[in-house]
């Protein structure tokens, strides 16, 4: 139900509404029929306007009859009350878990998408809801900073072409994986789909304090990204698991076992967490901070799969706030755990 309903989203999202519009009326003709429009019009706070035209539709489709006495179901409609009824139930209790993980982590709010099974399909679907979120809150000028990963690479392909002229970085130093999923190349599509600039970083990750130290002071492109990187608009960033990200940046045996012994589970913007949220190790490098998430006006965290169910718990109650994006199975597989 979840999926079809964000089918409908993508096509109609107007159409939800009307759905739960002519569902509260069916309702209330169900428990007052015979009823008149004025009194349906009370009991379902809708202007008499919209449940004239709604009546009108559902009494052409055979759900609702015209009588003298007032509106009544037909039988059709009587038959189909009940199954819509457990439709939006099974809609409302993702709503409802959406609420109780925001709840449970202490953050702005939780968006879930639908679960297919398929790895790709399933990043698409992600991708898409979180390019619709930053269409909602980027402004034009606005700073994006984006890390980088196969999910904002989802995201970054969803996104439309639109004039909205952001300056597009990335949050922090590359790692070694696929170029096509490097921060830089993230940054770039995302700056052409919205007619925007950006800036690259030709940093590696997991540099030495003193290496860092010479370079931003010595380096002007790094300067202008650190600049740049103080006045983000919004942060958008995929989340990892701890030891296969520290894989990745090629971390040292010896730290990845101490990672081992402090039970770190997910990894964000070089930031090492265990699941209670609390930062056993950090890597040396330029851009966002954890320190800086608090003063970014739109923080949008996105994961899926419920693999990384342990992971998203970590890095988001370590954020303490911010937009979380994550599919039915790390939805289900987080709250599982949060109820231990």
């Amino acid at each position: 139900m979840k999926e079809l309903s964000e089918v409908y989203q993508r096509i109609a999202p107007e159409l939800m509404r009307v759905v739960e519009e002519r569902y509260v009326l069916l309702n209330h003709i169900s428990y007052a029929q015979p009823v008149g429009r004025r009194m349906l019009a009370g009991l379902s706070k809708l202007s008499e306007r919209v449940v004239r035209s709604h009546v009108e539709i559902m009494k052409d489709n055979g759900l609702i009859d015209f009588t003298q006495q007032g509106m009544m179901l037909t039988d059709e409609g009587k038959e189909l009350l009940p199954k819509l009824t457990v439709s939006l139930q099974e809609m409302n209790k993702i709503g409802e878990l959406e609420e109780a993980l925001r709840e449970a982590l202490c953050i702005d709010r939780v968006i879930i998408t639908g679960t297919t099974g398929e790895a790709v399909t399933d990043r698409k679907e992600l991708g898409f809801n979180a390019s619709k979120l930053l269409q909602d809150v980027v402004t034009p000028g606005a700073v994006i900073a984006v890390s980088g990963g196969s999910t904002m690479a989802a995201v970054a392909e969803a996104l439309p072409v639109k004039r909205v002229k952001p300056i597009v970085i990335p949050a922090r130093g590359g790692i070694g994986e696929r170029v096509e999923y490097q921060a830089n190349v993230i940054a770039s599509v995302m700056a052409d789909k919205l007619q925007g600039i950006y800036k690259m970083l030709h940093l590696p990750d997991g540099l030495t304090k003193e290496s860092l130290a010479i370079l931003t002071t010595m380096e002007p492109q790094i300067k202008e990204i650190m600049e740049l990187a103080a006045r983000t608009d919004v942060l958008m960033f995929g989340i990892g698991e701890a030891i296969h990200m520290a894989e990745q940046r090629h971390i040292s045996d010896a730290q990845r076992e101490d990672l081992r012994r402090k039970r770190a589970v997910g990894e964000a913007l070089g930031y090492y967490c265990d699941i209670d949220g609390t930062i056993v190790y950090a890597t040396n490098n330029v851009g966002i901070d954890f320190a800086d998430i608090g003063r970014i006006a739109h923080v949008i965290a996105v994961a899926g799969g419920a693999v990384k169910a342990r992971a998203i718990i970590g890095v988001m109650r370590a954020c303490h706030r911010g937009t979380l994006i994550i599919d039915e199975a790390a939805a289900e597989a987080m709250m599982a755990l949060l109820r231990r």
